[in-house]
């Protein structure tokens, strides 16, 4: 990912250096915030009611699903048996017994 990003990020930097090359009388390629946004908002109003409030209960119901979602899952490829150490210090020969019995290792 960060390959692509770096790639990016070089792209980007070529592509202005580019841009500046041509000098001042190069044309504007991203329009003014203003025009953006009185675009959107001509659009917005364009639009029927009904259509309108099924944009902001789709937009909701994916805040909401994305801010309420499962956790996402563990990538842990341990079992519970890798975790426990093989050694679990001194052992008499009772606790040997006990542990035999439970199909574990047993300290010589």
């Amino acid at each position: 990912m960060s390959f692509f990003l770096r790639a990016a990020l070089v792209i980007g930097f070529l592509s202005w250096l580019a841009l500046q090359r041509q000098g001042p009388a190069a044309p504007a390629l991203v329009p003014d915030r203003a025009e953006v946004a009185a675009a959107a908002l001509d659009l917005w109003e364009a639009l029927p009611e009904e259509a309108r409030a099924d944009v902001l209960h789709g937009g909701g119901a994916e805040v909401i699903r994305r801010v309420a979602g499962p956790p996402p899952s563990s990538r842990d490829t341990l079992s519970d048996s890798d975790r426990k150490p093989p050694w679990r210090g001194a052992q008499s020969r009772r606790d040997g017994a006990r542990v035999a019995e439970r199909g574990e290792r047993s300290i010589p």
